[in-house]
């Protein structure tokens, strides 16, 4: 992931569901720092941890650079 001034928001598509989370630089790590329902278990979790398990289910992921309105979104 590439660090900007917001962070990044990350959109999970599977066969069942898609639902976004909103990832946070924190030092050198990259924290998930909001997520949608289906998503909200990533909460508090690193980068490194969640993407294995994503890797494991096959999801599809795409990373988008989130605008100020995004995360308003997400932390509703």
């Amino acid at each position: 992931m590439v660090a900007t001034a917001h962070g990044k928001v990350m959109k999970v598509t599977a066969p069942g569901f898609h639902d976004e989370a909103f990832w946070h630089k924190r030092g050198s790590k990259w924290t998930c720092i909001s997520a949608g329902p289906i998503l909200h278990w990533m909460i508090g979790k690193p980068y490194h941890e969640v993407s294995r398990y994503i890797e494991r289910k096959g999801w599809r992921v795409r990373f988008h650079a989130s605008e100020p309105s995004a995360i308003k979104k997400l932390l509703w």
